[in-house]
Protein backbone atom coordinates (compact mmCIF):
# COMPACT_ATOMS: atom_id res chain seq x y z
CA UNK A 1 0.00 0.00 0.00
CA UNK A 2 1.19 3.31 -1.06
CA UNK A 3 2.28 5.45 1.84
CA UNK A 4 2.60 2.47 4.08
CA UNK A 5 5.53 3.10 6.43
CA UNK A 6 7.72 0.10 7.17
CA UNK A 7 8.22 -0.61 10.83
CA UNK A 8 11.83 -0.16 11.98
CA UNK A 9 13.27 -2.36 14.67
CA UNK A 10 15.53 -0.57 17.14
CA UNK A 11 18.15 -2.63 18.85
CA UNK A 12 19.63 -1.21 22.11
CA UNK A 13 23.39 -1.72 22.53
CA UNK A 14 24.65 -2.72 25.95
CA UNK A 15 27.52 -0.60 27.26
CA UNK A 16 30.27 -2.24 29.19
CA UNK A 17 30.91 -0.65 32.56
CA UNK A 18 34.35 1.14 32.70
CA UNK A 19 35.30 0.54 36.31
CA UNK A 20 38.97 1.44 35.81
CA UNK A 21 38.18 4.88 34.40
CA UNK A 22 35.95 5.68 37.34
CA UNK A 23 38.56 4.47 39.80
CA UNK A 24 41.21 6.62 38.20
CA UNK A 25 38.95 9.66 38.42
CA UNK A 26 38.33 9.02 42.09
CA UNK A 27 42.06 8.59 42.77
CA UNK A 28 42.86 11.80 40.90
CA UNK A 29 40.20 13.70 42.87
CA UNK A 30 41.60 12.40 46.16
CA UNK A 31 45.10 13.40 45.04
CA UNK A 32 43.96 16.94 44.27
CA UNK A 33 42.20 17.10 47.64
CA UNK A 34 45.37 15.97 49.43
CA UNK A 35 47.45 18.55 47.58
CA UNK A 36 44.94 21.22 48.48
CA UNK A 37 44.95 20.26 52.15
CA UNK A 38 48.76 20.19 52.19
CA UNK A 39 48.99 23.58 50.55
CA UNK A 40 46.62 25.04 53.12
CA UNK A 41 48.14 23.43 56.22
CA UNK A 42 51.82 23.45 55.26
CA UNK A 43 53.91 26.47 56.25
CA UNK A 44 55.17 28.09 53.08
CA UNK A 45 58.77 29.07 52.53
CA UNK A 46 59.13 32.85 52.64
CA UNK A 47 61.92 34.73 50.91
CA UNK A 48 63.44 38.04 52.01
CA UNK A 49 65.62 40.41 50.00
CA UNK A 50 68.67 41.67 51.89
CA UNK A 51 69.00 45.45 52.05
CA UNK A 52 71.75 47.78 53.20
CA UNK A 53 70.62 49.94 56.09
CA UNK A 54 71.44 51.54 59.41
CA UNK A 55 69.53 50.53 62.51
CA UNK A 56 69.62 51.89 66.04
CA UNK A 57 68.03 51.65 69.45
CA UNK A 58 67.03 55.17 70.50
CA UNK A 59 65.57 56.03 73.88
CA UNK A 60 63.93 59.40 74.60
CA UNK A 61 64.31 60.12 78.32
CA UNK A 62 63.53 63.25 80.32
CA UNK A 63 66.34 64.20 82.69
CA UNK A 64 67.28 66.88 85.19
CA UNK A 65 70.12 69.37 84.63
CA UNK A 66 72.91 69.78 87.18
CA UNK A 67 75.09 72.90 87.12
CA UNK A 68 77.63 74.51 89.44
CA UNK A 69 75.29 77.25 90.67
CA UNK A 70 75.47 79.77 93.48
CA UNK A 71 72.66 82.03 94.73
CA UNK A 72 74.04 85.48 95.53
CA UNK A 73 72.17 87.33 98.28
CA UNK A 74 71.86 91.02 98.99
CA UNK A 75 73.79 92.36 101.96
CA UNK A 76 71.43 95.30 102.33
CA UNK A 77 67.74 96.14 102.03
CA UNK A 78 66.46 98.53 99.39
CA UNK A 79 65.39 99.02 95.80
CA UNK A 80 67.54 97.14 93.30
CA UNK A 81 68.55 97.94 89.71
CA UNK A 82 70.53 95.63 87.42
CA UNK A 83 73.16 96.49 84.82
CA UNK A 84 73.71 93.06 83.24
CA UNK A 85 71.25 90.82 81.44
CA UNK A 86 70.23 87.17 81.62
CA UNK A 87 73.05 84.92 80.42
CA UNK A 88 75.68 87.67 80.57
CA UNK A 89 79.25 86.68 81.37
CA UNK A 90 80.54 88.60 84.34
CA UNK A 91 84.07 88.98 85.62
CA UNK A 92 85.43 89.93 88.98
CA UNK A 93 84.42 93.55 89.81
CA UNK A 94 81.78 93.67 87.07
CA UNK A 95 79.07 96.15 88.11
CA UNK A 96 76.06 93.80 88.53
CA UNK A 97 73.44 95.88 90.36
CA UNK A 98 72.85 98.87 92.59
CA UNK A 99 70.90 99.01 95.82
CA UNK A 100 68.98 102.12 96.84
CA UNK A 101 67.85 102.10 100.45
CA UNK A 102 65.57 105.16 100.10
CA UNK A 103 64.20 105.00 96.55
CA UNK A 104 65.50 108.47 95.68
CA UNK A 105 67.42 107.08 92.74
CA UNK A 106 64.28 106.64 90.64
CA UNK A 107 63.04 110.10 91.52
CA UNK A 108 66.22 111.65 90.20
CA UNK A 109 66.12 109.56 87.01
CA UNK A 110 62.67 110.87 86.14
CA UNK A 111 63.98 114.46 86.32
CA UNK A 112 66.71 113.81 83.78
CA UNK A 113 66.45 114.69 80.11
CA UNK A 114 65.83 111.34 78.41
CA UNK A 115 65.49 112.75 74.91
CA UNK A 116 69.25 112.49 74.49
CA UNK A 117 69.15 108.75 75.16
CA UNK A 118 68.99 106.49 72.10
CA UNK A 119 69.68 102.84 71.40
CA UNK A 120 72.74 101.99 69.32
CA UNK A 121 72.74 99.52 66.45
CA UNK A 122 74.26 96.92 68.78
CA UNK A 123 71.49 97.56 71.32
CA UNK A 124 68.83 97.12 68.65
CA UNK A 125 70.49 93.97 67.36
CA UNK A 126 70.54 92.53 70.89
CA UNK A 127 66.80 93.09 71.29
CA UNK A 128 66.09 91.49 67.91
CA UNK A 129 68.21 88.48 68.86
CA UNK A 130 66.25 88.08 72.09
CA UNK A 131 62.96 88.17 70.18
CA UNK A 132 64.21 85.69 67.54
CA UNK A 133 65.43 83.27 70.21
CA UNK A 134 62.06 83.43 71.92
CA UNK A 135 60.14 82.81 68.70
CA UNK A 136 62.28 79.77 67.85
CA UNK A 137 61.65 78.15 71.23
CA UNK A 138 58.05 79.28 71.71
CA UNK A 139 55.72 76.68 73.18
CA UNK A 140 52.10 77.37 74.12
CA UNK A 141 52.29 74.84 76.95
CA UNK A 142 55.29 76.53 78.59
CA UNK A 143 54.11 79.75 80.22
CA UNK A 144 57.43 80.19 82.02
CA UNK A 145 59.08 81.01 78.70
CA UNK A 146 56.72 83.96 78.27
CA UNK A 147 57.57 85.29 81.72
CA UNK A 148 61.30 84.80 81.15
CA UNK A 149 61.08 86.55 77.79
CA UNK A 150 59.35 89.58 79.35
CA UNK A 151 61.98 89.84 82.07
CA UNK A 152 64.81 89.45 79.53
CA UNK A 153 63.50 92.27 77.33
CA UNK A 154 62.80 94.51 80.33
CA UNK A 155 66.24 93.85 81.71
CA UNK A 156 67.93 94.44 78.35
CA UNK A 157 66.20 97.80 77.94
CA UNK A 158 66.88 98.73 81.56
CA UNK A 159 70.56 97.90 81.21
CA UNK A 160 70.88 99.87 77.96
CA UNK A 161 69.06 102.96 79.21
CA UNK A 162 70.67 102.89 82.64
CA UNK A 163 74.17 102.93 81.18
CA UNK A 164 73.28 106.13 79.33
CA UNK A 165 71.51 107.62 82.33
CA UNK A 166 74.44 106.89 84.63
CA UNK A 167 76.60 109.29 82.69
CA UNK A 168 74.16 112.07 83.52
CA UNK A 169 73.44 110.72 86.97
CA UNK A 170 77.08 111.06 88.02
CA UNK A 171 76.72 114.83 87.88
CA UNK A 172 73.46 114.65 89.82
CA UNK A 173 75.01 112.49 92.53
CA UNK A 174 77.82 115.00 93.04
CA UNK A 175 75.40 117.84 93.66
CA UNK A 176 72.48 116.00 95.27
CA UNK A 177 72.89 114.31 98.60
CA UNK A 178 69.45 112.66 98.26
CA UNK A 179 70.95 109.86 96.19
CA UNK A 180 73.90 109.27 98.46
CA UNK A 181 72.14 106.09 99.64
CA UNK A 182 72.74 104.48 96.24
CA UNK A 183 75.42 101.77 96.33
CA UNK A 184 76.84 99.77 93.45
CA UNK A 185 77.58 96.06 93.95
CA UNK A 186 80.28 94.33 91.93
CA UNK A 187 80.71 90.62 91.29
CA UNK A 188 83.19 88.94 93.59
CA UNK A 189 83.66 85.98 91.23
CA UNK A 190 83.42 85.39 87.49
CA UNK A 191 80.69 83.32 85.88
CA UNK A 192 77.42 83.48 83.95
CA UNK A 193 74.50 85.32 85.47
CA UNK A 194 70.88 84.20 85.68
CA UNK A 195 67.82 85.63 87.36
CA UNK A 196 65.84 82.38 87.69
CA UNK A 197 65.77 80.06 90.67
CA UNK A 198 63.94 76.79 91.27
CA UNK A 199 65.47 75.56 94.53
CA UNK A 200 67.70 72.96 92.82
CA UNK A 201 70.87 75.04 92.90
CA UNK A 202 72.49 72.65 95.40
CA UNK A 203 71.30 69.44 93.71
CA UNK A 204 74.10 66.96 93.00
CA UNK A 205 74.64 63.31 92.16
CA UNK A 206 75.09 62.57 95.86
CA UNK A 207 71.63 63.78 96.87
CA UNK A 208 69.57 62.86 93.79
CA UNK A 209 66.41 60.90 94.60
CA UNK A 210 63.43 59.45 92.81
CA UNK A 211 61.31 62.41 93.95
CA UNK A 212 63.31 64.73 91.69
CA UNK A 213 61.65 63.02 88.71
CA UNK A 214 58.04 62.93 89.89
CA UNK A 215 57.01 66.32 88.49
CA UNK A 216 59.43 67.11 85.68
CA UNK A 217 58.30 70.60 84.72
CA UNK A 218 60.29 73.82 85.00
CA UNK A 219 59.02 75.95 87.89
CA UNK A 220 61.12 79.10 88.03
CA UNK A 221 61.02 81.96 90.48
CA UNK A 222 62.20 85.33 89.14
CA UNK A 223 64.88 86.93 91.29
CA UNK A 224 64.46 90.39 89.75
CA UNK A 225 62.18 92.22 92.14
CA UNK A 226 60.11 95.30 91.36
CA UNK A 227 59.60 96.19 95.01
CA UNK A 228 61.93 96.81 97.89
CA UNK A 229 63.87 93.72 98.98
CA UNK A 230 65.06 92.65 102.40
CA UNK A 231 68.61 91.94 103.47
CA UNK A 232 69.61 88.37 102.63
CA UNK A 233 67.24 88.11 99.64
CA UNK A 234 68.70 86.22 96.63
CA UNK A 235 69.29 88.83 93.92
CA UNK A 236 70.87 86.72 91.17
CA UNK A 237 72.29 83.31 90.42
CA UNK A 238 75.86 82.77 89.25
CA UNK A 239 76.80 79.71 87.18
CA UNK A 240 80.45 79.07 87.93
CA UNK A 241 81.35 76.71 85.09
CA UNK A 242 80.36 75.88 81.52
CA UNK A 243 80.46 72.19 82.41
CA UNK A 244 77.04 70.73 83.06
CA UNK A 245 75.35 67.35 83.41
CA UNK A 246 71.98 65.70 82.89
CA UNK A 247 70.80 62.91 85.18
CA UNK A 248 68.46 60.39 83.54
CA UNK A 249 66.22 57.92 85.39
CA UNK A 250 66.53 54.46 83.80
CA UNK A 251 64.60 51.23 83.74
CA UNK A 252 66.53 48.04 84.40
CA UNK A 253 66.41 47.25 80.65
CA UNK A 254 67.82 50.66 79.74
CA UNK A 255 70.49 50.30 82.40
CA UNK A 256 71.62 46.97 80.91
CA UNK A 257 72.02 48.59 77.50
CA UNK A 258 73.98 51.58 78.78
CA UNK A 259 76.06 50.54 81.78
CA UNK A 260 79.17 49.46 79.82
CA UNK A 261 79.33 52.54 77.57
CA UNK A 262 81.63 55.53 77.99
CA UNK A 263 80.31 57.82 75.23
CA UNK A 264 76.88 58.08 73.60
CA UNK A 265 75.37 60.21 70.88
CA UNK A 266 72.66 62.53 72.23
CA UNK A 267 70.02 64.68 70.55
CA UNK A 268 68.48 67.40 72.71
CA UNK A 269 64.87 67.45 71.59
CA UNK A 270 64.26 71.11 72.47
CA UNK A 271 66.27 72.33 69.47
CA UNK A 272 67.44 69.03 67.88
CA UNK A 273 71.05 69.73 68.79
CA UNK A 274 73.08 66.53 68.37
CA UNK A 275 76.39 65.93 70.14
CA UNK A 276 78.38 63.30 72.01
CA UNK A 277 78.34 63.03 75.78
CA UNK A 278 80.43 61.16 78.30
CA UNK A 279 78.20 58.76 80.18
CA UNK A 280 78.40 56.97 83.50
CA UNK A 281 75.82 54.96 85.42
CA UNK A 282 75.02 54.62 89.10
CA UNK A 283 72.33 53.31 91.42
CA UNK A 284 70.63 55.01 94.36
CA UNK A 285 68.11 53.33 96.64
CA UNK A 286 67.70 50.48 94.12
CA UNK A 287 66.93 52.92 91.31
CA UNK A 288 68.99 53.18 88.13
CA UNK A 289 70.44 56.40 86.72
CA UNK A 290 72.76 57.63 83.99
CA UNK A 291 74.85 60.79 84.16
CA UNK A 292 75.62 62.58 80.89
CA UNK A 293 78.44 65.14 81.01
CA UNK A 294 78.75 68.10 78.62
CA UNK A 295 81.32 70.89 78.34
CA UNK A 296 79.57 73.30 75.95
CA UNK A 297 76.17 74.77 75.05
CA UNK A 298 75.21 75.13 78.72
CA UNK A 299 74.05 78.71 78.18
CA UNK A 300 71.49 77.56 75.56
CA UNK A 301 69.55 75.75 78.30
CA UNK A 302 69.97 78.27 81.07
CA UNK A 303 66.19 78.61 81.45
CA UNK A 304 65.67 74.83 81.63
CA UNK A 305 65.96 72.44 84.53
CA UNK A 306 64.50 69.47 82.65
CA UNK A 307 65.34 68.35 79.10
CA UNK A 308 64.17 65.55 76.83
CA UNK A 309 67.19 63.70 75.44
CA UNK A 310 67.21 61.09 72.68
CA UNK A 311 69.98 58.62 73.46
CA UNK A 312 71.42 56.56 70.62
CA UNK A 313 72.27 53.44 72.59
CA UNK A 314 73.20 50.97 69.87
CA UNK A 315 73.64 51.54 66.17
CA UNK A 316 75.18 49.74 63.24
CA UNK A 317 75.53 50.16 59.50
CA UNK A 318 75.41 47.06 57.32
CA UNK A 319 73.01 44.52 55.85
CA UNK A 320 69.56 44.30 57.42
CA UNK A 321 68.06 40.81 57.85
CA UNK A 322 65.17 39.48 59.96
CA UNK A 323 66.18 37.71 63.17
CA UNK A 324 63.87 34.81 62.20
CA UNK A 325 66.12 34.01 59.21
CA UNK A 326 69.17 33.27 61.38
CA UNK A 327 70.14 29.68 62.15
CA UNK A 328 73.17 27.84 63.53
CA UNK A 329 75.15 25.18 61.68
CA UNK A 330 77.87 22.82 62.89
CA UNK A 331 81.24 22.47 61.13
CA UNK A 332 84.50 20.56 61.38
CA UNK A 333 87.50 22.73 62.14
CA UNK A 334 90.63 21.70 60.18
CA UNK A 335 93.94 23.37 59.31
CA UNK A 336 93.84 25.08 55.94
CA UNK A 337 96.77 23.00 54.68
CA UNK A 338 94.40 20.03 54.39
CA UNK A 339 92.35 21.86 51.76
CA UNK A 340 93.37 20.96 48.22
CA UNK A 341 92.09 21.37 44.66
CA UNK A 342 90.62 18.51 42.68
CA UNK A 343 87.60 16.92 41.06
CA UNK A 344 86.10 17.77 37.68
CA UNK A 345 85.53 21.39 38.66
CA UNK A 346 88.93 21.93 40.25
CA UNK A 347 87.24 23.20 43.38
CA UNK A 348 88.16 23.03 47.05
CA UNK A 349 88.09 19.69 48.85
CA UNK A 350 89.91 17.26 51.10
CA UNK A 351 91.45 13.85 50.63
CA UNK A 352 89.45 11.29 52.61
CA UNK A 353 91.43 8.24 53.76
CA UNK A 354 89.59 4.91 53.68
CA UNK A 355 90.53 1.21 53.93
CA UNK A 356 89.35 -1.86 52.03
CA UNK A 357 88.39 -5.09 53.75
CA UNK A 358 91.87 -6.38 53.20
CA UNK A 359 93.36 -3.33 54.89
CA UNK A 360 94.49 -1.55 51.75
CA UNK A 361 94.28 2.25 52.12
CA UNK A 362 93.13 4.67 49.47
CA UNK A 363 92.37 8.39 49.32
CA UNK A 364 89.28 9.87 47.74
CA UNK A 365 88.87 13.53 46.86
CA UNK A 366 85.68 15.00 48.33
CA UNK A 367 84.47 18.45 47.33
CA UNK A 368 83.71 20.76 50.23
CA UNK A 369 83.02 24.46 50.51
CA UNK A 370 84.92 26.65 52.96
CA UNK A 371 82.47 28.48 55.19
CA UNK A 372 84.88 30.37 57.41
CA UNK A 373 88.60 30.95 57.78
CA UNK A 374 90.11 31.91 61.14
CA UNK A 375 93.10 34.16 61.72
CA UNK A 376 95.16 31.24 63.04
CA UNK A 377 94.87 29.30 59.78
CA UNK A 378 91.89 27.01 60.37
CA UNK A 379 88.90 26.55 58.08
CA UNK A 380 85.35 25.33 58.64
CA UNK A 381 83.96 22.50 56.48
CA UNK A 382 80.51 20.89 56.45
CA UNK A 383 79.92 18.07 58.96
CA UNK A 384 77.24 16.52 56.74
CA UNK A 385 79.87 15.36 54.23
CA UNK A 386 81.90 13.23 56.64
CA UNK A 387 81.28 10.84 59.48
CA UNK A 388 82.66 11.83 62.86
CA UNK A 389 86.17 10.43 63.29
CA UNK A 390 86.90 10.22 59.55
CA UNK A 391 90.53 10.66 58.57
CA UNK A 392 91.75 13.18 56.02
CA UNK A 393 95.22 13.46 54.51
CA UNK A 394 97.30 16.57 53.93
CA UNK A 395 97.24 17.04 50.15
CA UNK A 396 100.72 18.39 49.42
CA UNK A 397 102.86 15.76 51.15
CA UNK A 398 100.35 13.01 51.77
CA UNK A 399 102.22 12.18 54.97
CA UNK A 400 100.21 14.08 57.56
CA UNK A 401 96.71 13.07 58.51
CA UNK A 402 94.11 13.98 61.08
CA UNK A 403 90.77 12.76 62.32
CA UNK A 404 87.69 14.93 62.07
CA UNK A 405 86.68 15.46 65.68
CA UNK A 406 86.89 19.16 66.45
CA UNK A 407 83.64 21.02 65.71
CA UNK A 408 82.32 24.55 66.04
CA UNK A 409 79.10 26.36 65.13
CA UNK A 410 78.48 29.41 62.98
CA UNK A 411 75.51 31.70 62.69
CA UNK A 412 74.19 32.18 59.19
CA UNK A 413 71.25 32.18 56.82
CA UNK A 414 70.05 30.15 53.85
CA UNK A 415 70.83 31.97 50.61
CA UNK A 416 68.56 30.97 47.72
CA UNK A 417 69.88 33.05 44.81
CA UNK A 418 70.49 29.88 42.77
CA UNK A 419 67.11 28.34 43.45
CA UNK A 420 68.29 26.11 46.28
CA UNK A 421 69.41 26.70 49.88
CA UNK A 422 73.05 27.53 50.57
CA UNK A 423 74.36 28.35 54.03
CA UNK A 424 76.06 31.75 54.28
CA UNK A 425 77.88 32.90 57.38
CA UNK A 426 76.96 36.21 59.05
CA UNK A 427 78.67 38.50 61.53
CA UNK A 428 76.09 40.32 63.64
CA UNK A 429 76.91 43.93 64.41
CA UNK A 430 73.64 44.68 66.18
CA UNK A 431 70.29 43.03 66.76
CA UNK A 432 66.96 43.80 68.37
CA UNK A 433 63.85 41.64 68.67
CA UNK A 434 62.97 41.86 64.97
CA UNK A 435 65.99 42.70 62.85
CA UNK A 436 69.76 42.33 62.83
CA UNK A 437 72.48 44.31 61.11
CA UNK A 438 75.26 42.08 59.78
CA UNK A 439 78.59 42.98 58.25
CA UNK A 440 78.64 43.53 54.50
CA UNK A 441 82.34 42.64 54.31
CA UNK A 442 82.12 39.07 55.60
CA UNK A 443 84.10 36.46 53.65
CA UNK A 444 81.76 33.76 52.32
CA UNK A 445 78.89 35.96 53.54
CA UNK A 446 75.99 38.00 52.19
CA UNK A 447 75.71 40.93 49.81
CA UNK A 448 73.02 43.54 49.27
CA UNK A 449 70.00 42.26 47.29
CA UNK A 450 70.72 38.60 48.08
CA UNK A 451 67.61 36.50 48.67
CA UNK A 452 67.44 34.51 51.89
CA UNK A 453 64.95 32.15 53.55
CA UNK A 454 62.87 33.97 56.13
CA UNK A 455 61.82 30.76 57.95
CA UNK A 456 64.73 28.28 57.69
CA UNK A 457 63.07 25.74 60.00
CA UNK A 458 60.67 24.82 57.17
CA UNK A 459 63.40 23.78 54.71
CA UNK A 460 66.80 22.11 54.63
CA UNK A 461 70.15 22.99 53.11
CA UNK A 462 70.44 22.12 49.39
CA UNK A 463 66.64 21.88 49.12
CA UNK A 464 65.24 23.31 45.88
CA UNK A 465 62.91 26.32 46.16
CA UNK A 466 59.67 25.78 44.27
Amino acid sequence: MAGHRRKQKVVKMKRRPHFMAGLLLIIFAVYLLVLFIQSVTREHVSIYEVTEKQIADDEVIRGIILRDETLVKSKEAGYINYYVGEGARIGVNTKVYSIDSTGKFFEEITKLDTEKISLSQDDTRQIRDDIAAYRNSFNLSDYNNVINFKYNIDNTLLRMTTINLLEQLNEVMKNNKSVSSLKFVNADKSGIISFCSDGYENLSVDNITKKNFEHMTDEWTQLRAADKISKGTPVYKRINSENWSVILPLTSEQYEKIYDKDVVSVTIKKDNLKMNANISTFTSESDYYAKLDFNKYMIRYLDNRYLDLEIEINSADGLKIPVSSILKKSFYVVPKKYITKGGDSGGNGVLLLTYDKDGTSETTFTNTDIYYETEDGNVYIDTKLFDAGSTIVEGASGKESMRLTKTATLEGVYNCNRGYCEFRRIEKLYANDEYAIVSKDTDYGLSAYDHIILNPDTIGEDDIIY
